[in-house]
């Protein structure tokens, strides 16, 4: 059991590794201004293109360490839907944004099962106070 255990753990590292990965990439050109101007002006992007840079690398740092991993996957998750509505909003596709997201969750269940431990006491059925059986 502890084998399974094991490459659970390791498969949820490999994927919050590739996620945290591609953020830090994208994060640290969009910091140090390596991301094409015309492109940001195309995408007509008001906010200064470093500012969304910092919540990349940010939360991708966060995903990393395995003490605020939740909160990491939190972060990187409200990111990733931010992204797909962007993307929506353009008519463009948004079939990565959504591969990366479902990547993200997956990654947790396997790093960091205690993640989603809140939807476990939401499935179960509990007798309403005062109620008859």
């Amino acid at each position: 059991m502890k084998t399974n255990r094991n490459w659970k753990t390791i498969a949820g590292w490999v994927l919050h590794g590739l996620i945290g990965g591609i953020l830090l990439l994208a994060g640290s050109a969009k910091i140090l201004g390596l991301f094409p101007p015309e492109q940001v002006a195309k995408l007509g992007l008001s906010v200064p293109i470093q500012v969304i840079g910092v919540g990349e690398v940010v939360s991708a740092i966060l995903l990393l360490t395995p003490r605020a991993a939740s909160l990491g996957v939190l972060l990187i998750s409200g990111f990733w839907g931010g992204t797909i509505a962007f993307h929506m909003s353009k008519g463009e596709t948004f079939v990565l944004q959504s591969v990366f997201l479902v990547l993200t969750w997956v990654g947790a269940y396997l790093r960091v099962p205690g993640t989603f431990a809140s939807f476990a006491d939401t499935l179960i059925e509990r007798p309403i106070e005062g109620s008859k059986p």
